[in-house]
């Protein structure tokens, strides 16, 4: 039986709540007051292993200190702890006078979020509390990260399979389940070419897979549109697929990912729609037909290829921030006890700033989506716009620190203003950290708010690397990054999505700059925007 006492405490906004299980009383006393001189609830204290169990039942608590020896021997501290992980998800933190080899590889099985030897004092208390609750909400984030992503991968309409370096496969959604024919654990470990074939529809061969080519380092020829999959009982599905490296550093190939799009449906509906014109039309109006087939083919090409792209994006853009978390929380499973605060502090800074930016990636990915489907509404709000502006600059100062200067003037007749405040959010903050990416460190990075009759003027300056004249015209198009941005990490939706929010507040943008030197943008923007009605705007 699962108990669920999740809470939502973050710390510095409540005070967390502890259960003591310690069968002394005198020491259980006076360890409940420290805790409280430091600032904790004390929710109870239990001797025992079943009482313990009770009371964290009856109170929720956000944390267990758990003596390892305790005299009531229903069951040792290790055992209760065990059970408290299990059935509560609670962390616990190991109080005991014992430190035998023995005893602590019993209490490591159970993943404890701390160990104190007694005697210990209250400074050392406090910082194992905290480092412990702060591990736990983090690796809560992490679990609820996953199940997102998981969710996402389960639920799409194309089959996705990922491979370690070797080619076995690690992982199937239930689509490609489905397609080949494979339970995913049927499939685990075993070779991609095994479970993953795909014919050439026109020669009826064996086409080399596109993972084995990509992880030997070969190029993935053009895979068109006349390959089959063959299923494990010889089903054949038309396809089209795409294949990207799972790469969290240059040099370190982990696997790759197989994406395979079902275009079943889609020849049937071209097959239904070619007989119904030669059977409605005469032969010049065949060949119009024809043409706005070949037409709406090559859009919906497109459209399967602004996807693969969207799909290979994020991909390559996960891998970053995937790649600090899991090598983060790895030395800190490893090598907790061993590291200073400072050290394991900045690794759990490091998970945080990539939960940050992959959640950053999601949203940024759900608003172009939106924009391109032309489902972003105009909702306008009154807005105290030298407020508004000054919060998303203090937000971005906290992100940089003193790696860069910003600065915020504000010259307004008036501070009131009515704005989609959810638009006005992509656009100030997306071309801060624009100005902030591209720019040295060390430099300044201004944002100038002022307002002439009824219209505000926006201004972001950098002193940065600058866009070649000749690329300034396609800055707007979906995924378009300039020539000079070498590996500066993106992906070239940002500024679309801002091109979008501004148009439907019937503002304008324009962009001065100048290769070495830096950027100045100025986005003009009317005082009392009309709200969106009917049909969104593209």
């Amino acid at each position: 039986m699962s108990w669920d006492c999740s809470t939502s405490r973050i710390s510095g906004v409540a005070r967390a709540k502890i259960l003591i299980v310690e069968d002394e009383i005198i020491t259980a006393q006076a360890i409940a007051g420290q805790l409280k001189r430091l600032g904790y609830d004390v929710v109870d204290i239990a001797n025992s292993g079943t009482a313990a169990l009770a009371k964290v039942a009856q109170t929720c608590p956000d944390l267990v200190l758990m003596d390892i020896v305790l005299k009531h021997r229903d069951m040792d501290g290790i055992e209760a702890a065990e059970q408290i992980r299990n059935q509560f998800k609670i962390p616990v933190i190991y109080l005991t006078a014992h430190s035998e080899a023995a005893t602590l590889a019993r209490a490591k099985v159970t993943e404890p979020f701390g160990y104190i030897v007694k005697p210990f004092n209250q400074r050392d208390l406090g910082i194992t509390i905290e480092i412990a609750l702060y591990k736990h909400q983090t690796q809560q984030q992490l679990i609820e990260r996953e199940e997102f992503l998981s969710t996402i991968l389960d639920s799409t309409h194309d089959a996705v399979v990922a491979t370690d370096a070797t080619g076995g496969i690690t992982y199937m959604n239930p689509i490609a389940q489905t397609l080949t024919g494979w339970s995913s654990t049927e499939a685990m470990g075993k070779p991609v070419t095994e479970v993953v074939q795909i014919f050439d529809e026109a020669t009826n061969t064996v086409v080399e897979n596109s993972v084995i080519l990509l992880l030997r380092g070969e190029p993935v020829p053009n895979q068109g549109h006349n390959r089959l999959l063959i299923a494990r009982d010889e089903t054949k599905t038309p396809i089209v697929d795409h294949v990207s490296l799972m790469r969290p550093n240059d040099d370190d190939i982990k696997g790759a990912v197989l994406v395979v799009c079902d275009i079943s449906e889609r020849r049937q509906a071209q097959a239904l729609e070619l007989e119904r014109v030669k059977l409605a039309t005469e032969v010049a109006e065949r060949q119009k037909a024809e043409a706005e087939i070949r037409k709406a083919l090559i859009a919906e090409q497109e459209l399967s290829e602004l996807k693969s792209r969207i799909v290979a994006m994020i991909s390559h853009e996960y891998r970053t921030p995937l790649a600090v978390i899991l090598t983060s929380t790895e030395l800190l499973k490893r090598y907790s006890t061993q590291l200073s605060q400072e050290k394991q502090q900045t690794y759990l800074d490091r998970i945080q700033m990539g939960v940050k930016q992959m959640a950053q990636l999601v949203e940024e990915v759900l608003t172009f989506n939106k924009a391109q489907a032309g489902e972003l509404q105009l909702n306008p709000e009154p807005l105290n716009m030298e407020d508004f502006c000054l919060q998303l600059v203090d937000e971005q100062r906290l992100m940089v620190g003193d790696r860069y200067t910003l600065t915020y003037d504000a010259q307004l007749s008036s501070r009131e203003a009515e704005l989609d405040k959810q638009m006005l959010r992509h656009i100030v903050t997306n071309l801060l950290s624009n100005a902030i990416k591209y720019s040295a460190k060390g430099t300044t990075v201004s944002l100038s708010l002022r307002r002439e009759d009824d219209t505000l003027i926006l201004q972001v300056q950098d002193q940065g690397i600058g866009i070649p004249e000749s690329e300034q015209p396609r800055l707007f198009s979906p995924f378009f990054r300039a020539s000079n941005v070498s590996t500066i990490a993106g992906t070239g939706m940002g500024l679309s999505i801002v091109k979008n929010c501004i148009d439907l507040h019937q503002g304008e943008i324009a962009i001065a700059s100048e290769v070495g030197k830096g950027t100045t943008v100025t986005v003009t923007l009317p005082v009392n925007a009309k709200p969106s009605s009917g049909d969104a705007t593209h």
